[in-house]
């Protein structure tokens, strides 16, 4: 059944917003302006459990853009498991809510989300601070650090290098991609308002200085000049510019055979190593099987720390990120949506009864024949 989304509304002439805390200097209140209702503190607390798993989202761009498109693009990229929903509270502002761990997981940890090219940037939300407050500046992507040598393949120097990229999440120290290559995979936040990082260096004392390549598995479009998330070079000023002035570029993208490699584990931020990404029986060098490579590589980090729902009674969180890359003629701008609302909880039908296979010929024969056998035998002994 398709999702209906209702038509936005409101002039385009309308006043700019007041700034109330700066009008409320001057005002000289009523009574009835100074009768303030009073929340018992139960009710405060209630109105937190309910606002849990709730998040800010935005799209890095500046381009305009309709919700309903945006809504239902990010309706199949996310998949949530549970009733979700999404409403606008700005133009390119949203708040977004789930029902449960899983789903806020997918949504925190995982992609990049992409919606037309460009990035999605999510950070949580308590429900009460004005959106706009919310720093939405980061987006969480796979780097892979190409050529590390054995003697150096170690995790602290791998995170103190990755930490030149964006904040380390997870590591994944021995990654075999389908090409046969053999590669250090990291998962970090980086800022998309910062030129990406194209090499990573180390330099052992009494030795050359050595430089690593950085390939990033997914990213949406960014500018070959600046290498700034959010635009393409044709788009850069006036959009001229030479082979030279150009310092980033595809090169900087990972093959997509080496997308979803071979894994030994992944190492996230204060845990142990996790086996699910060794296999479905854990181990090592097993790596994933078809079926969960069907997922994106982004449920790896599902255990990661640093992302955690509001809650809620007196706790508030500190506030703080696909579809894939480059992909080009999604759907046409259409006619924006106030909300959207979801309800996937719904139960699924019950697995059939199992059916016998009917049994071979010569052995129903034989089934006959004894049963006819004894009841001769049984005639016999009454007689």
């Amino acid at each position: 059944m398709a999702t209906r989304f209702p038509k936005e509304g409101g002039s385009s002439s309308a006043k700019p917003p007041v700034d109330l805390q700066l009008l409320m200097k001057k005002l000289v209140l009523k009574d009835e302006e100074l009768d303030d209702v009073v929340l018992p503190r139960e009710e405060v607390v209630t109105l937190r459990e309910n606002a849990r798993w709730m998040a800010v989202v935005k799209v890095h761009t500046s381009n305009p853009f309709g919700n309903q498109p945006f809504f239902q693009k990010m309706d199949a990229a996310w998949g949530f498991a549970k009733k979700w929903s999404i409403r606008p509270a700005k133009e390119n502002l949203f708040i977004l809510q789930v029902s449960c761990i899983g789903d806020w997981n997918r949504a925190l940890l995982e992609g990049p989300w992409i919606f037309r090219q460009m990035g999605v940037m999510i950070a949580p939300y308590d429900g009460i601070a004005d959106p706009e407050s919310v720093m939405l500046n980061r987006i969480h992507v796979w780097v892979q650090i190409r050529g590390i040598p054995p003697l150096f393949r170690k995790e602290e120097i791998v995170k103190d290098m990755a930490a030149r990229i964006g904040e380390v999440l997870g590591t994944d120290m021995f990654a075999l991609g389908a090409s046969g290559t053999s590669f250090v995979r990291v998962r970090v936040k980086i800022d998309v308002f910062k030129p990406l990082t194209r090499v990573v260096g180390l330099h052992p004392e009494g030795q050359e200085k050595l430089h690593f390549q950085v390939l990033f598995e997914k990213l949406p479009r960014f500018c070959d000049v600046f290498g700034l998330l959010g635009h393409g070079e044709l788009e850069c000023r006036d959009g001229v510019h030479g082979d030279n002035d150009k310092q980033y570029g595809d090169w900087l993208v990972a093959p997509v055979e080496d997308r979803h490699p071979l894994t030994s584990g992944v190492k996230n931020k204060g845990q142990s190593w996790d086996s699910t990404r060794g296999g479905r029986g854990g181990g090592r060098g097993h790596g994933r099987t078809s079926e969960s490579r069907k997922r994106s590589s982004g449920e790896a980090v599902n255990q990661e720390v640093g992302v955690k729902p509001p809650v809620l009674a007196t706790e508030v969180p500190q506030l703080t990120d696909g579809n894939g890359a480059g992909e080009k003629g999604e759907q046409q701008e259409g006619v924006g949506a106030l909300a959207l609302t979801t309800d996937k909880g719904g139960k699924g039908a019950l697995p059939p009864s199992p059916v016998k296979p009917p049994l071979p010929k010569k052995q129903r024969k034989t089934d006959q024949n004894s049963s006819t056998a004894g009841s001769a035998s049984e005639r016999r002994q009454e007689q």
